[in-house]
């Protein structure tokens, strides 16, 4: 009897260690990492060197029916009206619209070419821990801390955000900085809105309450079927007594 109800407030204590954490609530946080992830839109990045699988939107501002949206092939070129196959790959926005633009100026006279990127396919960034969702996200060559934690979904109440770590660089001696999302959203301090490199990995870690509560629940799993028959303390309580 002992035993079960101590399982039983273990149970209860699970329940409350996760509607207890932080003190803002998650739509408040992640609303503000919003808006820093807004505010800092950028231009198209033009240092972005694209690769293979990357995906272009090439557009002719004064001829429309030639515009095309094309992946990178894995030679690295891509296939073009009238030039056919031109190779792209190692290159920024900027050097493919003036490599276009001076093929093309054999058949126009002055083409005006918009190129983007449409696809970002062949570099990463990892989102793992308190996130909506966890993986691998684009690197657009320009995203912040805020971009990706807003692209993946931004944090869970469980999240500490004061101790966010971006890890860089060799696995085997890497580079960690430390973000406190705190200091972002709160008060403002763009310092922590640190701009990522290609392969970071941002890890937002639980709270100490929260990863107590994750080993509980784990320790409590076979009987988590069990205490979720029960709605209510008195009923748990009730529950308890009986065994």
């Amino acid at each position: 009897m002992g035993g079960a109800k101590a399982l039983t407030f273990l149970g209860l204590a699970v329940m409350i260690s996760f509607v207890a954490i932080g003190c803002a609530s998650e739509e408040v946080i992640n609303s503000r990492l919003l808006a820093y992830d807004l505010s800092g839109k950028k231009e198209p990045n033009a240092t972005y060197v694209v690769d293979p699988p990357d995906g272009l939107s090439i557009e002719f501002l004064a001829e429309t029916g030639m515009n095309r949206q094309v992946t990178l092939r894995s030679d690295g070129c891509v296939t073009l009206p009238l030039l056919e196959d031109v190779k792209v790959s190692g290159l920024t926005t900027i050097q493919i619209r003036e490599k276009l633009e001076d093929l093309y100026s054999t058949y126009f006279k002055e083409p005006n070419i918009l190129v983007t990127v449409a696809g970002y396919n062949s570099k990463h960034i990892y989102m793992y821990g308190e996130v909506g969702r966890q993986g691998s996200m684009g690197y657009t060559g320009s995203q912040t801390v805020a971009d990706a934690i807003g692209s993946a979904g931004g944090v869970s109440r469980r999240a500490w955000k004061s101790r966010v770590k971006v890890i860089r660089g060799d696995p085997e001696d890497p580079e960690i900085y430390r973000v406190d999302l705190n200091k972002l959203i709160f008060e403002g301090d763009l310092s922590q809105n640190l701009l990522l490199a290609e392969d970071d990995v941002i890890r937002v870690p639980p709270t100490p309450l929260a990863w107590v509560g994750y080993q509980i629940e784990s320790l409590l799993f076979p009987f988590r079927s069990v205490l979720s028959a029960f709605a209510t303390e008195q009923q748990v309580e009730s529950a308890a007594k009986t065994f």
